[in-house]
């Protein structure tokens, strides 16, 4: 089982003009506008990649992931998760079943 914190952030800069985003791991500094559309839309469109290949990878290695975002209830998201994967164990084991 993979646990990922997403921040919406992450996915979608907001138009407040000029910032510095620092790399968390290499100190490296960048400069940017995010008065640009287009640089908000490849940043957004480089985000869902980023999250499309997650998931097909998670998807190949059988692997469930349960995404903790910011802007939601932990709890709520937790017990979500929980009952899906309950769900989707009780189908395979009643595919196995029946096989």
């Amino acid at each position: 089982m993979a646990v990922r914190l997403a921040d919406p952030r992450e996915a979608e800069l907001p138009d407040i003009g000029p910032v510095i985003l620092t790399d968390s791991e290499t100190g490296e500094q960048l400069r940017v506008d995010t008065h640009d559309g287009g640089f908000r839309a490849r940043f957004a469109a480089a985000a869902r990649r980023r999250e499309e290949s997650l998931r097909t990878t998670f998807d190949r290695a059988s692997v469930d992931e349960l995404v903790l975002r910011t802007d939601e209830d932990l709890v709520r998201t937790v017990v979500r998760f929980a009952h899906a994967r309950k769900r989707r164990a009780a189908r395979r084991a009643a595919m196995s079943a029946t096989a």
